[in-house]
């Protein structure tokens, strides 16, 4: 019964957020992307704003397009930029960048 069990746990951690729209590395993760953007052009400000993930227990932080628009005083988003780096189970971080004016 102990057997099963265990073999059904480490499927559920294996298979946990398998359904990710951004490509993830079972290993490595080292990915950067367009979120969204209303027009390319030069941007006077950038801002960034992180999310962190630690043995896959913990996440934290605050990476809310409006807080980091605000703190920045951009007041008109141009575009969005999203990283996303990760080292298998044990450290995982999505950086957005906000470019604007």
């Amino acid at each position: 019964m102990k057997k099963y069990f265990l073999v059904a746990l480490i499927f559920l951690v294996l298979a946990a957020n398998c359904a990710l729209a951004t490509p993830v590395g079972y290993l490595y993760t080292g990915v950067d992307e367009p979120v969204a953007a209303s027009e390319i052009a030069k941007a006077a400000k950038k801002a960034e704003g992180s999310n962190l993930s630690i043995l896959s227990l913990v996440a934290f932080g605050d990476a809310s397009i409006e807080k980091v628009a605000k703190e920045a005083g951009i007041k008109e988003i141009k575009y969005i930029d999203k990283k996303t780096f990760s080292i298998w189970l044990f450290f995982a971080q999505e950086t957005f960048t906000i470019y604007g004016n």
